[in-house]
């Protein structure tokens, strides 16, 4: 199907070059969400119109132009970080660099640096849905997302398959990076997530982390150097450390960053049954040497699979994914732009807001 040529309601445009970049714009009256087809269908753009605010948050290299840059050096680690331009990224078939049943996977494994296909299947005034799929390289996994906008909700609804393609059994981690920064992201936005412990990574995540490594604490509050903090509220730029958590014992899958003081916020929602921990990065200002230079104010709220951020460390704690051969897994997504709220309660995978 071809895209309408249409400049009001809900619209598509699939025709787009960003950067040397193909890329997918959607959008309604509300929001407008940008997709780049050719680095691993991440989303660029989260923007809510009538305030012009972009939720996600954009690195200091910002978008690195595919034909202008050919790494000086392989890295253990792979390219991910040399072209990482921030936005929401999906992490599929591990997390950290792992070699998997003969196949080495730099960070973040294959999904995030491969070119999608895209095919459009609602294209209405009222609705607009697309279909991106993916066939990874190294390891035997299609992975089909369908993108849908309806017309004056704020919402971005999502529905992701995952089929192995071999007939042998397979395991592997799934997860959504979602990365947020300012303006949006600024001292005194709250973090609401319905979660019952965190765990720190282990070992030492950064070296201006201030937890201990390795220890589990009640969520929201956790112990550095004899004080409490409360890491549901997010401390200026100037906050000087830099951390990764893992939440445990989610009643259900959501999470809420929200500025109290101009009601306004996004939440995500999603089937905690298949995605039941959340990595929570926060990186403050202070991250020395690379990739950051002290320059990156970000956090990212992750839903995953599995914990930690290894396939080879998941698949001995035994909460990876096996997938038998031939056979998929699905899961829903929603994120939405919350407005006209102090406090979220709940974040639905309809879209509605409590």
């Amino acid at each position: 199907m071809k895209a309408e040529y249409r400049h009001y309601a809900c619209r598509i445009e699939d025709d787009l070059v960003y950067k040397g970049i193909r890329a997918l714009i959607l959008e309604n009256e509300l929001i407008r969400v940008g997709v780049l087809l050719d680095k691993g269908a991440d989303i660029y753009q989260f923007l809510y119109k009538p305030s012009d605010t972009d939720f996600l948050w954009r690195s200091p290299a910002g978008l690195v132009r595919p034909d202008r840059f050919t790494p000086t050096k392989a890295d253990a680690f792979g390219a991910f970080l040399d072209s990482y331009h921030g936005g929401w990224q999906e992490v599929l078939p591990g997390g950290g660099p792992v070699t998997y049943r003969g196949a080495e996977l730099g960070l973040h494994g294959e999904v995030t640096s491969l070119g999608w296909d895209c095919e459009i299947l609602t294209d209405t005034p009222e609705c607009v849905a697309v279909r991106l799929t993916v066939d990874c390289i190294r390891t035997p996994f299609r992975l089909e997302r369908v993108m849908r906008l309806v017309s004056r909700r704020p919402s971005l609804f999502i529905e992701e398959k995952v089929t192995n393609l071999s007939p042998e059994d397979q395991e592997f981690m799934w997860g959504h990076h979602p990365a947020l920064g300012a303006p949006f992201l600024h001292e005194g936005v709250h973090v609401f997530v319905p979660a019952q412990a965190a765990r720190t990574h282990s070992p030492r995540f950064a070296s201006s982390s201030i937890l201990t490594e390795g220890v589990e604490f009640p969520w929201p509050i956790a112990e550095a150097d004899g004080r409490k903090i409360d890491l549901s509220r997010v401390p200026g730029s100037d906050g000087g450390f830099s951390e990764l958590l893992y939440l445990t014992g989610l009643s259900a899958g959501w999470y809420a960053v929200l500025d109290p003081e101009k009601q306004l916020g996004f939440g995500l929602a999603w089937d905690e049954k298949v995605l039941p921990y959340l990595w929570f990065w926060q990186v403050y200002g202070k991250s020395g040497g690379y990739p950051w230079y002290d320059r990156a104010y970000v956090i990212a709220l992750e839903p995953w699979s599995s914990i930690p951020n290894n396939l080879d460390e998941a698949i001995r704690a035994g909460n990876q994914i096996r997938l038998k051969g031939g056979g998929s897994l699905s899961v829903a997504l929603t994120a939405t732009a919350i407005t006209g709220c102090e406090t979220v309660n709940s974040v639905e995978l309809d879209g509605t807001i409590r």
